[in-house]
């Protein structure tokens, strides 16, 4: 995994973060942390991309540095809305979803959580994301 970290957040807890809420079989993945000034997002690519120097599968997850909590997530389009309270919560939300993505990539036919529907499911990656942030709030995370 390599990092690369744009924002004001704290690069070791990042690696820390990343490494508990990671799906078992992904590795060999580039992650990069930015600033975004149009709110939280992130995107996956799971077979690299044009813009990326190497094939490996590249995360890019967009935190904004002002984001009003408490954060409700979008409940439209098969994603699940969820309440979060920091930017730290935030980031292992959106960190988390964005990694599930590329397990789904890899695990073709795996376990999807109920109402996922097709191989990049994204109710399936919520539901993974909110499993990961509920584990951060009662501390069960490494980070």
């Amino acid at each position: 995994m390599r990092l690369k970290n744009y924002t004001k957040m704290d690069a070791d807890w990042l690696r820390k973060m990343i490494s508990s809420v990671k799906p078992s079989n992904v590795s060999k993945f580039d992650i990069s942390f930015k600033n975004c000034a149009w709110g939280n997002r992130g995107r996956a690519y799971w077979a690299g991309c044009s813009y990326h120097a190497t094939n490996a599968p590249l995360v890019i997850v967009s935190l904004a540095p002002k984001t009003l909590v408490p954060y409700r997530t979008s409940d439209k389009g098969g994603y699940i809305g969820f309440t979060l309270y920091s930017q730290r919560e935030i980031a292992v939300f959106i960190t988390a979803h964005e990694l599930r993505h590329l397990w789904q990539a890899k695990i073709k036919s795996g376990y999807r959580v109920w109402g996922a529907r097709g191989q990049f499911s994204e109710r399936d990656a919520d539901a993974y994301a909110i499993h990961k942030v509920r584990q951060y709030r009662r501390g069960e995370l490494d980070c």
